[in-house]
């Protein structure tokens, strides 16, 4: 350990086991999960190239507990942590404040923090909580950007960072056997319902009334609490959502933001409550590693519906409709009454569905009034209709994170994207291109009718 930094008056290195009071449960994770950044490479590595930092062979990590500052530490207000990286040419440093339970963060305080952090030379405040956002340069609290000039401002929460650890364990990706130790039992400790780390678990108090405006014909206003509410709630179970998603792959799961609406939460909450008022609906999207498209997530207040569904190319080198639907029933392993194809046409066309167990018995079935048309792309949806449920602010919640994992087990691990085939040399070419198509078509016919007779 290297000599105090200058900006600082005390401190206490971070201790896996720190010795606080019952009273100290903030002060306690925050040591916990501090002190193995140091210890941890892959974890260090994760969490900080959140805040921009890259963790090198050379890279050292210190962490403090029990801070008093130089400057400003006449105040009542004592960090919960410090975070300094150094990479030998540079050093970055971060105050830590944590929440922990149902305590929120307060402007006020953070505000605090960051003017702080600004007269001591620090170059960031790092805020911990079970909050959500969407990315760690996003913050649950507002303060004046004029602040931020100079300091940054940075947000985890405590689920997000257990999900880092448990990411890590399913990758095996910490080759020493103490590391392994130490992340599995921070993994059980941060998992454990008495250490205060809470998910998101249910909708705002104005979402029954939200859906009940919209099963009586009410006409939702964009001003109304409710609606800004359930959007509010909707962007902290999307977030939620995406977490949950990389616990059940084992890899991070993305959730897909608009460019222009990225960097402005003010401007995407107004986005978020137009398409409420306008569609009736809640609409996310999430991209899993490698998979074959993005899925979308649907939550429709009309039909208290909610569906997951992915859209991918048909394949172009198959001519007819019989032949795509059955290169795509070839993937779908499983039988589900949930499971809807929706076909795409060429033109104005509209799209034509039919349930998979249909399509099983007649890939015709999807066919548009032009028998000579065949569809350029097909979406495979999960829809479930929750009933009551879906007005119930914990039971819609439980049914999300139940029905999107089901789709990505029927139906998203198993599609692959379209690719065309390399071309053949002119020479092996068949005399007659449109007699081999023909040929293609009858073998997926009579693949399809064994499948469905065995």
């Amino acid at each position: 350990m290297t000599d105090l930094p200058d900006f600082l008056k005390q401190g206490e290195p971070a201790r896996l086991f720190p010795v606080l009071a019952d009273t100290s449960r903030e002060k306690r994770m925050a040591s916990i999960f501090l002190s193995l950044l140091p210890q941890i490479p892959p974890l260090a590595t994760a969490v900080l190239s959140t805040v921009g930092m890259r963790v090198g062979k050379r890279t050292t990590i210190e962490a403090f507990t029990e801070v008093v500052l130089k400057e400003g530490s006449d105040t009542n207000d004592r960090p919960d942590g410090l975070l300094i990286v150094s990479t030998g040419k540079t050093t970055w440093s971060a105050l830590i404040e944590a929440k922990i339970g149902k305590s929120k963060l307060g402007a006020d305080q953070v505000q605090r923090y960051v003017e702080m952090a600004k007269a001591n030379g620090i170059d960031a405040v790092i805020t911990i909580s079970n909050e959500f956002v969407a990315r760690a340069d996003h913050s649950p609290v507002s303060i004046p950007k004029n602040l931020l000039r100079k300091t940054d401002l940075y947000h985890w929460s405590w689920t997000w960072l257990a999900t880092q650890c448990e990411i890590l364990a399913v990758q095996k990706a910490v080759e020493d056997r103490e590391q392994t130790f130490l992340l599995n039992e921070v993994l059980r400790f941060l998992n454990h319902p008495g250490t205060g780390v809470e998910r998101f678990s249910q909708m705002g108090s104005g979402w029954k009334d939200l859906v009940q405006a919209v099963t009586n014909n009410g006409t939702l206003k964009k001003t109304a609490a409710e609606v800004e509410e359930g959007v509010g709630c909707w962007f902290e179970e999307e977030r939620d959502l995406s977490l949950h998603l990389s616990r059940h792959v084992g890899q991070p799961v993305e959730t897909i933001i608009e460019r222009k609406l990225k960097d402005d939460p003010v401007a995407r909450l107004k986005a978020g409550i137009s398409q409420l008022v306008d569609d009736q609906c809640l609409a996310s999207t999430y991209r899993i590693p490698d998979s074959a498209a993005d899925i979308d997530v649907i939550a429709d207040l009309t039909r208290k519906t909610v569906s997951a569904g992915m859209k991918i190319k048909a394949p172009l080198d198959r001519k007819s409709t019989k032949a795509r639907v059955n290169w795509l029933l070839r993937m779908l392993k499983e039988e589900d009454d949930r499971i809807i194809i929706r076909a795409h046409w060429p033109g104005r066309a509209p799209a034509t569905q039919e349930s998979l167990s249909v399509l099983r018995e007649n890939p015709d079935s999807l066919q548009t009034e032009n028998k000579d048309a065949a569809p350029h792309a097909f979406e495979v949806l999960l829809v479930e209709s929750l009933g009551k449920r879906f007005a119930g602010r914990r039971t819609f919640i439980e049914d999300i994170e139940r029905i999107v994992p089901d789709f990505y087990d029927l139906v998203g691990q198993h599609l692959r994207a379209w690719q065309a085939p390399p071309p053949r040399p002119v020479k092996s070419r068949p005399a007659s291109i449109e007699e081999d198509v023909l040929q293609e078509d009858e073998d997926d016919y009579q693949a399809s009718s064994g499948a469905a007779e065995g």
